[in-house]
């Protein structure tokens, strides 16, 4: 066990480190008695070398040598998943010079080079740590003050939400008739819609594990997509990932069994991610944030919705999401949405970013999902957070699924889709509504509406809880108009 540190978000961070094969001798002295819950976390770490053999074609780029005694981990308390340094440094903004610097002084050599000035440079065969190497390597370039961010590139190792138990006969997320639930507890589509249902000018971008582009309820509105996990012409997800089909269907399905609340904008599909056999996903942060500015720079995206999360903070990440406010739309700024995570916990990075708008998960009683709301659902909860800006509908989602027994069903829709990576996209696809009757809105402007406009929950939830209440699309689009 060991402790580490490198520079994000101009503080130092530290990490709690432990090779494989320590993990696994520590899980085997805590392993639980017979009918005790094991932890995910820590299932994932005793696994993670087949995790990454799952996917070695990928990750080889990142590694010299994958073995128990010199690949690390990072397991995290609050959220399922792992994070693994690699033997790479990803680098943001840095001058020739400073990487030939790094190449003279640490023996770095780049591997790759990404949009908007990211490099990734990876530790020399021959040290002894190569791990080690990438932190203090990091680090003293840093320092330096020449760059806008340098720090070991991450894997995240972080579990797949799962879908629900039980089916939504209807889609009360747009139009909730009380069965079950609560007249009224939606985000109010039907008075939106007769005021716009998106512009074909707007572009929303699903930055997930994939998405069907050929599904036959989205087909008609992909404009652009991309593969940054395989390198793909398409963003097409392998195996049983469906999760990235559901999420774009919620903001543009096309059918009255799976109608997304925003059918006329257009989607950009950008996979980041892929699972293993486990439920797990694996993200490589240089590869997310490449993604990011693909998104906002080259397909020009107004709005960017993000259904993952979870583990350290990462400036390559952070950066690329920055570029994406402040440069994006012609210097309007792209509209960033992300999910605030499922472990009822603390939101976790990169929902606690400033600057974009951070969601939490309602039912269909407009309560705060938690393990003991109304909806019966106790294995997850809604994070929460002073970082929380409001909440959407997240429980029993209708929408778009993968073909065959692969998806959530076996059928081209799932009425189980959960989390608050369900509950995003409705915000994603709000913010597509506003811009398409009000194109010169900035994105802070966007943010601000949407949280004005929330309609107020119980007045016994915090803040902390429900940020500003949960989403009423008909009011932010009426205001939208306005300016």
């Amino acid at each position: 066990m060991r402790f580490v540190e490198y520079y994000s978000e101009g503080q130092r961070q530290r990490l709690r480190l432990e090779t494989i094969s320590e993990g696994k001798k520590r899980i085997e002295r805590q392993r639980p008695a017979a009918g005790r819950e094991t932890v995910k976390a820590q299932e994932a770490g005793g696994a993670i070398i087949e995790t990454l053999s799952s996917q070695e074609k990928r990750v080889s780029s990142r590694f010299h040598c994958l073995s128990e005694s010199e690949t690390y981990f990072s397991p995290s308390r609050l959220s399922p998943g792992v994070v693994i340094p690699t033997e790479t440094v990803a680098v943001d903004g840095a001058r020739s010079s400073e990487i030939r610097w790094m190449r003279s002084e640490y023996g770095m050599k780049p591997v790759a080079e990404g949009r908007c000035g990211k490099v990734l440079l990876m530790a020399p065969e021959d040290c002894d740590n190569r791990v080690a190497m990438a932190f203090k390597s990091a680090d003293a370039l840093f320092k330096r003050g020449n760059v806008g961010a340098s720090h070991p590139n991450f894997l995240r190792v972080l579990q797949r939400p799962g879908p629900s138990a039980h089916t939504a006969s209807t889609q009360w997320a747009l139009d909730n008739q009380g069965e079950p639930g609560s007249i009224g507890a939606d985000v109010h589509a039907l008075a939106a819609w007769t005021v716009t249902t998106g512009a074909a000018s707007v572009r929303v971008a699903v930055l997930d594990e994939g998405v069907d582009t050929d599904h036959r309820y989205l087909e008609n509105a992909v404009v652009a997509e991309a593969d940054f996990v395989d390198g793909n012409r398409t963003a097409q997800p392998d195996g049983n990932d469906a999760h990235g089909t559901a999420c774009a269907g919620i903001i543009v399905g096309q059918n009255e069994r799976a109608k997304g609340l925003a059918p006329g904008v257009r989607l950009v599909a950008a996979r980041i991610a892929k699972s293993d056999d486990r439920g797990f996903w694996i993200f490589d942060d240089f590869e997310t944030a490449d993604a990011i500015d693909w998104a906002w720079e080259r397909v020009k995206s107004d709005v960017l919705s993000n259904s993952w999360g979870g583990g350290p903070p990462a400036d390559v990440i952070a950066n690329a999401f920055s570029r994406a406010r402040t440069q994006g739309r012609a210097g309007k700024g792209a509209v960033v949405i992300v999910a605030a995570g499922n472990s009822q916990s603390q939101i976790d990075f990169p929902g606690n970013l400033e600057g974009v708008l951070t969601v939490g998960a309602s039912n269909q009683w407009d309560e705060r999902k938690t393990r003991s709301s109304k909806d019966g659902e106790s294995w997850w909860g809604s994070n929460y957070g002073d970082e929380l800006d409001l909440v959407a509908p997240g429980v029993r989602i209708t929408t778009t699924d993968i073909w065959g027994p692969r998806g959530y069903s076996t059928k081209a829709v799932t009425e189980a889709f959960n989390g608050t990576s369900a509950a995003a996209p409705h915000v994603a696809a709000v913010a597509g509504l506003m811009l398409s009757v009000n194109p010169e809105l900035t994105e802070g402007r966007v943010r601000e509406i949407i949280k004005q406009t929330a309609d107020v929950l119980s007045q016994a939830d915090q803040p902390r809880l429900v940020g500003s209440g949960r989403l009423n699309a008909y009011m932010a689009v009426r205001a939208a108009r306005r300016g």
